[in-house]
């Protein structure tokens, strides 16, 4: 496993204020977040969370429990964490980055300044929907068309199809096994993010990520379903923009290098 491969940096901004990486959904990749190198704020540098198991790591196992994965990732992380940095998480990828953050608090590494949980409930609550790694493919296919989440062109694709299942498979069992802890409440802040026709996620369950932080925003409707962040991609880095940058403005401390210089 290349640990080095899991953190893309579209465009190297050494002169960035803040590091943001982003987490995908279920099935996902770097396509999702490289068109926001045009909308986020210069003083911002992306960093895209690639997994094993599709784009180039096509050819690598995916993973398909949370622990090992998170094991994975912090390891990787010691060299990106240099200067302030916030995380973004849709779906499948807020739990992914709530376990890493938890991870760099537990081993007394900065932490994240400021968390967007988007399009995902609470990592602590029940799940409200039944697994679908199991189904059978034609099942598993019906269930990923109904949340629109995979082109029609490529669902209607049998043999990418094929190629494609065992990643989506291992993706939804790694957040449909996942269960996680109560045990802490993260010092960052957070903002929760959905769309206002999300049948998976409701307001009050995005509000409920609130429990595991010290500082917490508003919860951010947009319009749209679970995947509304495709449709308003404008609105949503935005949305980031701000906040970080606002909130800058209020803690200029919070860029200094002394911020990371008690990293063991």
């Amino acid at each position: 496993m290349n640990n080095s491969a899991f953190f893309v940096t579209p465009k190297k901004t050494p002169g960035a204020a803040v590091r943001l990486f982003c987490f995908p959904f279920a099935g996902g990749d770097i396509a999702t977040y490289l068109p926001w190198l045009e909308l986020l704020d210069p003083r911002l540098e992306l960093v895209i969370v690639q997994l094993p198991g599709r784009g180039k790591r096509q050819h690598e196992k995916p993973f398909t429990q949370m622990e090992p994965l998170v094991d994975a990732l912090f390891a990787a992380m010691f060299s990106a964490i240099d200067k302030p940095f916030a995380f973004f998480g849709h779906s499948m990828g807020s739990k992914i980055a709530f376990e890493l953050a938890k991870r760099l608090q537990q081993n007394q590494f900065p932490c994240p300044r400021h968390f967007f949980a988007s399009g995902c409930a609470s990592p602590c609550l029940s799940r409200r929907i039944a697994p679908v790694h199991r189904l059978p493919d034609t099942a598993f296919i019906q269930r990923l068309t109904q949340l629109s989440g995979v082109p029609q062109a490529v669902l209607d694709n049998r043999e990418l199809m094929q190629f494609l299942l065992p990643m989506l498979r291992a993706d939804f069992k790694l957040v449909e096994t996942y269960a996680g802890k109560a045990d802490t409440k993260i010092p960052s802040r957070i903002t929760p993010l959905g769309g206002a026709n999300d049948v998976l996620v409701d307001t009050d369950e995005l509000q409920q990520w609130t429990d595991h932080f010290e500082q917490s925003n508003a919860v951010r409707v947009f319009q749209g379903g679970h995947f509304y962040l495709h449709q308003f991609s404008n609105e949503v880095t935005q949305t980031i923009n701000s906040t970080l940058f606002q909130n800058i403005e209020h803690n200029d401390t919070a860029l200094m290098p002394q911020a990371v210089a008690a990293c063991p």
